[in-house]
């Protein structure tokens, strides 16, 4: 049944394709709300797995990123999302460590899951809106004119 649906889903999709440009600002909306998700998600799996601290932000971070990057490189996309300058793996650090300070400070999974992913969605909606970027380290002139690049 489920592969049935996923097949309707598909056709239905490429057949609203081939007629209509895909809508940026609510597949933006999507991605979002599913780095949010799958970031929660993954904080929650490693909490309840005992791991370390630091493992729980890595491993929340790893699972709400990793969708975004196979997406982009099998559109072609490149460099994928994670390595430009969007706010997008620094949301689900904060993502996952509110979850973790929430989950040590004895909030339930109720109150915490519902938290972080209201706060990695917001950062990621923010970013996106206000068109707000990390900073880029460019490389500095060079003054220096006998210097010959490689």
């Amino acid at each position: 049944m489920l592969l049935a649906v996923i097949g309707v889903v598909a056709v239905a999709t490429m057949a609203y394709l081939h007629r209509w440009e895909l809508p940026q600002r609510a597949l933006m909306i999507v991605d979002a709300l599913g780095l949010a998700v799958v970031t929660v998600i993954g904080a929650r799996a490693a909490v309840d797995a005992q791991v370390t601290p630091l493992a729980v932000i890595i491993l929340a971070v790893l699972t709400g990123v990793t969708g975004e990057v196979v997406r982009d490189v099998l559109c072609g996309q490149f460099p994928p999302l994670l390595l430009r300058e969007e706010v997008y793996a620094t949301a689900a650090v904060a993502g996952a460590v509110c979850y973790l300070l929430l989950d040590r400070a004895g909030v339930g999974t109720g109150v915490a899951t519902p938290v972080a992913t209201g706060l990695v969605f917001v950062l990621r909606m923010t970013a996106i809106f206000r068109r707000m970027n990390l900073p880029t380290s460019s490389p500095r002139p060079s003054h220096d004119e006998s210097y010959v690049a490689m």
